[in-house]
């Protein structure tokens, strides 16, 4: 097995997963959700993909980066242990009105995004039920939005309007926790249609996957501000299998579009596609890592991190995929996903990039203790860790300014939503504590 010495290596990242969660008493504490989440991005690669290499560097990195994120977390929390209240503050009326209904503006006006692009694209509202025409449309905006040269730019209402495509799914978690009715339950997954129309029209997979994360970290953090601190239960278990299933379908149908036929015999080269997508990256940021300390120091002070903002202020421009060396793989794909690790790194050296991710448990973990007492305010710092946690297979979750704005959007609301509480005498903290661990 060419990743053996990395996978032996990796009982110890178990090891240390297990050891948080037996402190915290919670997976949703994000030292401990960091731990365990990169158990299954770290690991699994490497069994479900063993002839790509993975050297015992990557899974170092993996251990003492678990180490600072939860040593980080711990002293934002005051302490391992997890507190929240017995019972936690209801949400009010006011409350449920406000967030269900900015819910329904953002869906409404993240359609308005597709709706712009559509008008702007060659595709007719008739042609969205053509499904040869709608996938040699969408293989089109694939190949332009690549294009080094010569693509017409995104249509200006259509990109104004792409936050609330991410805020949709991002107030969607908040809601459907948050309310008992079945049909608001249903807006809140429909919060996701948006940022799936966007990946049927443009072939965009980031979109669904970004609505995924906001959603789940919302979802969460909801479930943490409501005393909620169980993970793997065996509803979230059922509803994750069944999810992944249609994703998955969902991810193959995208893939086919992106090569402009439906013919099913291409199953095989999709196959592909999505396993260097999935698994790929552990190979490639090992192969990185594993050079980059052979050679000298020479940070780039955040040019990389910093990729979007950047942009935005004509300093410098963002290729698509962010780094433009590819890496072979064994399955005969490629990959330029270097995980969220590489940007820290690279701009700010190791000792820096881990001073970094000490600084995002920090924040998490201030978050985790003050939303867990139940306070809406502090749900962006909690944002702030799970994001970060769920992008970092990928890369860098904070070099995109429209999911930036969705964070700063989400934090507006809720800071909206406590000052109602204020306002209306209904700022009910409770008298009871509860601890684990």
């Amino acid at each position: 097995m060419v990743s053996g010495p990395a996978l032996v290596l990796s009982g110890s990242l178990i090891l240390w997963a297990a050891l948080m969660r037996t402190l915290t008493g919670t997976w949703l504490q994000p030292g401990s959700f960091f731990a365990i989440f990169w158990c299954f991005a770290g690991i699994v690669p490497m069994i479900l993909a063993p002839k790509d290499p993975v050297a015992p560097i990557a899974i170092a990195w993996l251990i003492a980066a678990s180490v600072c994120m939860s040593l980080g977390a711990a002293l934002g929390n005051r302490g391992f242990r997890s507190r929240h209240l017995v019972t936690p503050p209801g949400t009010t009326e006011r409350e449920l009105f406000i967030l269900s209904s900015l819910l329904s503006i953002a869906i409404v006006l993240g359609m308005g995004s597709n709706v712009a692009f559509l008008k702007s694209s060659s595709l007719a509202f008739a042609d969205l039920f053509d499904i040869q025409k709608l996938v040699v449309s969408s293989n089109q905006a694939y190949f332009q939005r690549y294009a080094e040269a010569g693509a017409p730019p995104p249509p200006v209402m259509s990109q104004a309007l792409l936050p609330f495509v991410y805020l949709a799914p991002a107030l969607g978690g908040i809601v459907f926790e948050i309310r008992r009715e079945k049909l608001w339950k249903l807006v809140g997954l429909a919060s996701f249609l948006p940022a799936v129309t966007v990946t049927i029209l443009q072939t965009t997979k980031a979109a669904v996957l970004f609505a995924m994360i906001l959603w789940l970290s919302s979802y969460f953090a909801t479930r943490v501000r409501n005393g909620k601190l169980a993970v793997f239960t065996r509803a979230h278990v059922l509803v994750s299998v069944g999810a992944g299933g249609i994703l998955t379908a969902f991810l193959f149908a995208v893939s086919l579009a992106r090569l402009a036929s439906t013919d099913l015999s291409l199953l095989n080269i999709v196959v592909g596609k999505l396993v260097s997508a999935a698994f790929g990256h552990m190979t490639v940021f090992s192969g990185w890592l594993s050079e980059y300390v052979k050679e000298p120091f020479n940070p780039s002070l955040g040019s990389v991190t910093f990729a979007g903002p950047l942009e935005m202020l004509g300093f410098s421009k963002r290729i698509p995929g962010l780094f433009e060396s590819i890496v072979d793989l064994v399955t005969g794909e490629t990959s330029n996903i270097y995980t969220g690790f590489r940007p820290l790194i690279q701009d700010f050296t190791i000792p820096g990039a881990l001073l970094i991710l000490t600084a995002v448990g920090f924040v998490g973990g201030v978050g985790f203790r003050r939303v867990a007492m139940g306070r809406w305010s502090a749900m962006p710092l909690l944002l702030i860790a799970y994001v970060t946690i769920f992008w970092s297979p990928i890369t860098w979750f904070w070099i995109y300014n429209s999911l930036t704005a969705t964070i700063l959007a989400v934090a507006l609301i809720v800071v909206f939503v406590r000052i109602l509480r204020r306002v209306g005498g209904r700022n009910i903290q409770g008298d009871e504590l509860a601890g684990t661990a």
